[in-house]
């Protein structure tokens, strides 16, 4: 990969760090601011509930007997009476937190509840006016205001290292969600780079022999023959290689699928037929071996098709003289079918199989052999199989012949006598 590429990588991966951790702090303020809200709603809810509950019972206290000369109970002693009649205390408790006899707070007065400091205290002041009576009930809120700082600080710090945690999980996923598409970014280049190569050798050979020509002006057909069908030949190489690309290309993109109910046997024997006559030509044995003539199957007839040609033509191309080339199709008693293709040419190496459906893999035995092929074929097998959701095996001895089995899954297959 080049250095812009590797920039281009670089780049993308600190841009979606920077929104995953953005999108995640957002939430994460949000569900902290939340959590504070909530806290300190309930806080006070608790105090006023308190405070009101004092108010009732200093009330009923006044009722029972003369605040001015008795005095008034308290169910908490946190709380602070001050009692006014006609604008002047009557009855108030001894404290400590105001310098004046009467707390002055934000409220000026007016009736309901209300929060202030004073003296570096904190109060929360419930304010009702009575007739001629006023009372005030004050608390010091100084511990429930301490728990709502210390749950402020830890939700800060909390936060802190939320984000540390935050940032190194969203560098781990980060990488995670760039392996493919950093993958699918080498692929492509090692596609361009396979495909530019393959395609040099036929343009190369066509380019020589037309400039050939073009040296040879009085030179007439016949004279140019060997070099005219040279170029022919690399041209129609030219021609399905690029065919070939664009099926494989197709493949990778499109997956839609014309299914039809069709019998195989029909299908797979139209097929044999075709290569019956290049079998004996060639000098090879071509055989077609079924147990089912009557077995149905529902999927894409014309990729089905495609997928057994490309392994009768492989067959066909890694043979010789005398070899043989079977197709079977069997099934079980759990509704499977199996489509193979099998060959007595010159095989597989072990270590080559793993990458036979790779772009553009040729083994190097058959590079020695120089035997025609781009190694595209078995990639364009592989996206129909997956685009039919079937599955390949591939079975290989080196010098003794190969096989490539086609399984269908059970939902893909139907007997003729189970629709009747």
């Amino acid at each position: 990969m080049t250095m812009i590429n590797k920039d281009v990588f670089s780049r993308t991966k600190v841009r979606l760090i920077k929104i995953n951790m953005i999108v995640v702090a957002f939430f994460l303020v949000i569900l902290m601011g939340t959590t504070f809200l909530y806290f300190r709603h309930i806080t006070y809810n608790n105090i006023d509930d308190d405070i009101t509950n004092e108010l009732r019972h200093v009330i009923r206290s006044i009722d029972r007997f003369d605040a001015y000369n008795g005095a008034v109970t308290l169910n908490d002693p946190r709380d602070m009476v001050f009692i006014y009649e006609d604008g002047r205390i009557k009855y108030y408790t001894d404290n400590e937190y105001f310098d004046s006899l009467v707390p002055d707070g934000d409220n000026h007065g007016k009736e309901g509840f209300s929060k202030y400091v004073y003296n570096g205290y904190s109060f929360r002041e419930l304010t009702v006016n009575m007739g001629n009576y006023k009372v005030q009930i004050i608390r010091n809120i100084d511990p429930e205001m301490g728990s709502i700082k210390q749950l402020m600080t830890i939700l800060m710090i909390i936060g802190m290292f939320s984000l540390r945690i935050i940032y190194m999980i969203a560098v781990y996923l980060t990488k995670k969600a760039l392996i493919p598409v950093e993958n699918a970014w080498k692929e492509q280049a090692k596609f361009i780079q396979d495909a530019s190569h393959e395609l040099r050798t036929p343009i190369a050979v066509v380019s020589s022999k037309l400039e050939g020509m073009l040296r040879r002006p009085d030179s007439t057909i016949n004279d140019e023959a060997e070099s005219i069908a040279a170029a022919m030949k690399e041209t129609r190489r030219l021609k399905k290689m690029v065919n070939d690309l664009l099926a494989l290309t197709k493949g990778d993109g499109i997956v839609k699928l014309n299914k039809e109910e069709f019998n195989l046997f029909e299908m797979i024997n139209e097929i044999t037929e075709d290569y019956a006559e290049i079998a004996e030509f060639q000098d090879k044995e071509f055989i077609f071996k079924t147990y089912d003539e009557k077995l149905e199957i529902y999927t894409d007839k014309a990729k089905l098709n495609q997928l057994i040609l490309i392994f009768i033509d492989n067959a066909f191309k890694y043979t010789e003289e005398g070899d043989i080339i079977e197709v079977s199709v069997s099934s079980d008693d759990e509704n499977k079918i199996s489509i193979a293709i099998s060959d007595s040419g010159i095989g597989i190496k072990k270590e080559d199989i793993p990458n036979l459906f790779s772009r553009f893999f040729r083994s190097d035995n058959v590079r020695n052999r120089d035997i025609d092929g781009s190694g595209i074929g078995l990639s364009i097998a592989s996206v129909l199989a997956n685009n039919l959701e079937f599955s390949i095996d591939v079975k290989s001895e080196y010098g003794e012949g190969s096989s490539f089995i086609i399984n269908m899954k059970k939902n893909k297959v139907k007997r003729k006598k189970d629709l009747n």
